[in-house]
């Protein structure tokens, strides 16, 4: 029975095979179960529930073992209130064949009967539907769904998948939370791992392979004909497919495989569980900017909103495995202060534990870490440590001690069990113990077993570098004097148990008492090794262990619910986090009610509600450069905002050099282009790479970087403020062009090495090698653009839109245009987010006097404290909505919207680039307010009233305006 659950690869899961599979056939009965749902039951009494979530909204659900749809829990879906829908039901024939036309405000779906299938219309447009006659299949616990793919749809998310394309049409795709080591998928590091994807298996360029975190949702684009589409099929439409399914699943979008023909199709299924989908057709009449915009904020509301991170996340970072004392750690921070290359966030790996020991810090390495995060508090910094999922069964401490011996204890185990052996596989649990929080070693529906399942989770190996110290780690029974194989044996709790999560998140209490700031929860899908409790082929839990499916508290074998152990795990944390972080007892201490931050390795659909994520253990290679963009572009096209790399690779790889040191043009490459993507952590493998810290390298490389991490800085506002939109409508960060240009049919053709932050900036960075890279950029058409400038030299003449601008890109250069009409907020450089007591925005008004076919432009500002928990709990906050237009003359106004939050800075400028030398009127609620003119910006700075300057080296206007009203107009 064992053997039964195993992974399965992508060619192996075969629902368009003639055989095996069956199909609904006919529908011989259906009913309202309510309103807003039908029941259609086929000859074999199988039934299909068809849900209506709102007037854009369906659900289908089938499960071939059950006709009991009575548990609507999910790990994914915290809100199935997408709208008021009113259904029209008659039954009726197309072409001779029994039809269901069920209609609502917005779409009409029509439900085969004989044989079953579903087709979804929006007017008389064919938006999506059911491959006929077999559609919707199962084998055994097996379903599937297949789905005609017309030529003109690209389907986009699918969350973390490799390839260097955004469009996964063409590609096969399978989820399955898992430890895939710089995506090798090759056994290299010398565990079994899940064996490679098949015939032509191209590694980090194939989206194959399993990765850290499973998102089953699929974005799919009707592509546009012409700019303007007219109404006919061939208009732009968009429709969202999300597949709620935690046990191993797949998308085969229109990929011919070894056993059948996909021509013209796609499908999606999974192993175990239920055929859960759920439909969300976009919608422009629904009052959002576009039909796939439309879709991501639908999708938003199904799955629950991002929460607000504290702003310095949103800073740059830098992580290693090896900052293994304080030493190496204060050493890094005091290095970029001393290079003046702004950071907000350090990062440190296992390192910080006493021998593994989740949630302990090192006495011997980190002695007084309290005094130590006092320290990197005062400089700016604010810190992560690593938690993983495993609580250590190795019965010695750093010092090769076990507490017999006058060890250090481990609380979090050592309250729970009686440990016995070396590895701990004889442990007891205590009579006393508070809970019994662990998996046990019982498979498939055997009898409960007494013993605890005992993991051994790799965390890689020292090579043998002098600059690495191997005295310090690994103490064990096997090897007391320590080991340069790194890691451990040990336990995992069982995470699908309210208990257990509540338990999880009270163990952070000493780490928020020493003054940590945020979690770096790894090793998500835990890394395990085969030992004595488990010989599966496969670097993960055993799928046959049992453990509980938080959804009906009943206890399953991991393969059924086996994405579901990271999101869990996370949730536990951020909840824990959250619960202490308010308590008395934190009262008057760093971390009361400041706000969580988790970066996370894996999860699955809904984890951006706890944490950001980030792809994994990259290597340093070109090839992963390339899938840089696209991979995190998917990952926000699946609703989670807040992603990034390992910038630079966290493994050597084929772009290192002498003491696995990434080459320079690569890692230059890597973070010039990385400080315009959401998540932007520069990590790597300190006991195998010499360095990666940019000031390390030799000039030109830290000013090269040192230039775009300021230009981050500087631009930080405007990721806060995208970052805000998010929590309202689902919008990405980083935007694939067409979510902001979706008319525009070339932009189809130019997703792959260019994007949006936000609305307005567009950037294309060069992913190639070579000291100077020529590249296109291509200009969405419908607007005018702007070389980004920073206000040191005048404003370049725009480009037109739908034009192809070609650059030769040197390692100190990035492509960055602005839309012509935008307003860009500006902030002053800081060496880190909170510097400056005071730090005034500068809007930048691009392109005043071209001619630009927008016409002006707008701009949501979101203020709150950047830390605390305020703004969420009791909604101190500020949004200002800016405006500008220039149909006769220029006018800006600037009206607070949402007013409940004031900020430090007094004042704001406005900068009108491409103006003319004039004085403006300035009006404040109404009354119209004295505006002085000065001569320079020394003065302009120092006034302390509203005043303008004309700067005619710049050919910009600059005005001085004092945040004293609720609505402010500015006219010239």
């Amino acid at each position: 029975m064992s053997d039964y659950y195993q992974f399965v690869q992508v060619n192996e899961f075969r629902p368009n095979q003639n055989d095996a599979w069956k199909g609904i056939g006919q529908i011989t009965n259906w009913t309202k179960e309510n309103d807003t749902t039908i029941l259609l039951t086929n000859a074999d009494g199988k039934v299909i529930q068809l849900s209506f979530l709102s007037p854009t909204a369906l659900r289908v659900r089938f499960n071939p073992s059950s006709n009991d749809f009575s548990n609507n829990n999910s790990f994914a879906v915290v809100n199935r209130d997408l709208g008021s829908v009113s259904l029209s039901i008659e039954e009726g024939e197309i072409n001779g064949f029994a039809t269901l036309f069920i209609k609502t405000d917005v779409i009409t779906v029509h439900v085969g009967l004989a044989p079953y299938g579903i087709a979804v219309y929006k007017g008389e447009q064919l938006i999506h539907s059911d491959v006929y006659g077999k559609n919707l299949v199962y084998n055994g616990e097996m379903v599937a769904n297949l789905k005609k793919s017309p030529s003109n749809e690209a389907y986009y998310g699918f969350g973390e998948k490799a390839g260097a394309e955004l469009n996964k049409r063409g590609f096969t795709m399978t989820f399955f939370n898992y430890d895939n080591f710089t995506y090798g998928n090759n056994g290299d590091d010398g565990y079994s791992m899940v064996p490679n994807q098949g015939k032509n298996y191209k590694g980090v360029l194939d989206p194959r392979s399993p990765l850290y975190n499973s998102m089953p949702f699929c974005l799919t684009v009707g592509k546009p004909t012409s700019p303007s589409p007219s109404q006919s099929r061939e208009e732009l439409y968009s429709y969202g497919l999300f597949f709620d399914n935690v046990s191993q699943s797949y998308f085969n979008m229109e990929t011919n495989d070894y056993y059948s023909d996909m021509t013209g199709k796609y499908y999606f299924g999974a192993l175990f569980g239920d055929l859960d989908y759920y439909l969300l057709v976009g919608d422009e009449g629904a009052g959002s900017v576009n039909v796939i915009a439309d879709v991501m904020a639908q999708y938003s509301q199904l799955t629950g909103s991002s929460a607000m991170p504290p702003k310095y996340a949103l800073g740059y970072q830098q992580g290693c495995y090896g900052y293994y004392d304080e030493q190496k750690l204060m050493e890094a921070a005091t290095k970029y202060r001393e290079n003046k290359i702004p950071i907000d966030g350090l990062h440190i790996d296992v390192d910080f534990q006493d021998n593994y020991r989740t949630f302990t810090h090192s006495k011997r390495k980190f002695p007084n870490p309290k005094q130590m995060f006092e320290n990197l508090h005062n400089m700016g910094f604010k810190c992560s440590t690593n938690i993983t999922g495993i609580v250590t069964s190795n019965p010695m401490d750093e010092y090769g001690k076990t507490l017999a011996e006058g060890g250090a204890e481990y609380p979090t185990r050592d309250e729970i069990v009686e440990l016995a052996g070396n590895k701990g596989q004889n442990a007891t649990l205590k009579s006393n113990a508070p809970i019994d929080p662990f998996i046990y070693n019982t498979r498939n529906y055997a009898n409960p077993s007494s013993d605890l399942f005992i993991a051994q989770e790799s965390y890689g190996a020292i090579n043998s570098h002098s600059f690495v110290d191997t005295s310090k780690f690994s103490p064990s029974p096997e090897h007391p004097e320590g080991s340069a194989q790194l890691g451990t044996y040990g336990y995992y709790a069982d995470m699908g148990r309210e208990d257990v999560q509540e338990w999880w998140g009270k163990q952070y209490k000493d780490l928020l008492l020493m003054g940590l700031d945020m979690v770096w929860q790894d090793m998500t899908c835990p890394a395990v090794a085969e030992n004595f409790d488990n010989n599966y082929p496969y670097k993960t839990l055993p799928l046959n262990v049992m453990m509980v499916d938080k959804r009906s508290g009943e206890y399953v074998p991991n393969a059924l619910v086996h994405n579901s152990f990271a999101i869990n795990l996370i949730e536990a944390t951020y909840a824990g986090l959250t619960k202490l972080r308010a308590s008395e007892e934190f009262e008057g201490t760093y971390n009361y009610k400041k706000r969580n931050f988790i970066i996370a390795r894996g999860g699955y659909a809904g984890v951006h509600r706890s944490a950001a994520i980030w792809t994994g253990d990259s290597a340093s290679s070109w090839d992963f450069l390339a899938i840089n963009i696209p991979e995190i572009l998917n990952i926000g096209l699946t609703g989670q905002p807040l992603s990034g790399s390992d910038v630079g690779g966290f493994a050597s790889g084929s772009g290192s050099e002498g003491d696995g040191i990434t080459n320079y043009q690569l890692f230059t490459r890597w973070m010039t282009s990385a400080a315009f993507l959401p998540w932007y952590r520069n990590h790597y493998d300190g006991y195998n790479k010499l360095f990666q810290e940019p000031y390390k390298y030799g000039e030109p490389v830290p000013t090269n970087c040192r230039k775009y991490i300021e230009l981050r800085y500087r631009l930080i506002q405007v990721f806060y403020d995208a970052m805000f939109e998010n929590t309202v409508n689902g919008m990405p960060i980083a935007r694939a062009l067409f979510l902001n240009d979706p008319l525009d049919p070339q932009v189809y053709n130019h997703l792959n090495d260019q994007f949006f932050v936000g609305e307005n900036i567009l950037v294309a960075p060069a992913i190639g090698a070579g000291e100077v890279v020529y590249r296109d950029v291509y200009l969405p058409k419908g607007s005018n653009w702007h070389v980004f400038n920073d206000l040191t030299t005048p404003l370049a003449k725009y480009n037109a839109g739908g034009t192809t601008q070609h650059w030769a890109v040197g390692l100190d250069l990035v492509p960055v245009y602005v839309r012509s009409g935008a307003i860009v907020p500006l902030r002053g450089l800081e060496q880190y987010i909170g510097e400056l007591d005071e730090n005034p925005i500068t809007f930048q008004i691009y392109g005043v006097n071209s001619y630009n076919p927008r016409k002006g432009g707008s701009h949501t500002l979101y203020q709150d404290d950047e830390t605390t928990t305020a703004a969420q709990e009791e909604q101190a906050y500020r949004l200002t909505e800016i405006n500008h237009s220039h149909y006769n003359g220029n006018f800006i106004s600037i009206e607070r919207t949402y007013d409940k939050y004031t900020p430090k800075e007094k004042y704001f400028f406005v900068a009108f680039m491409d103006g003319y030398e004039t004085t403006p009127s300035i009006t404040k609620d109404g009354s119209a307010s004295d505006v002085a003119r000065v001569q320079n910006r020394d003065e302009l700075n120092a006034i302390t009233q509203d005043a303008s300057y004309f700067d005619a080296e710049l050919n910009t206007l600059f005005i001085k305006v004092f945040d004293t009203a609720t609505n402010i107009g500015i006219r010239f």
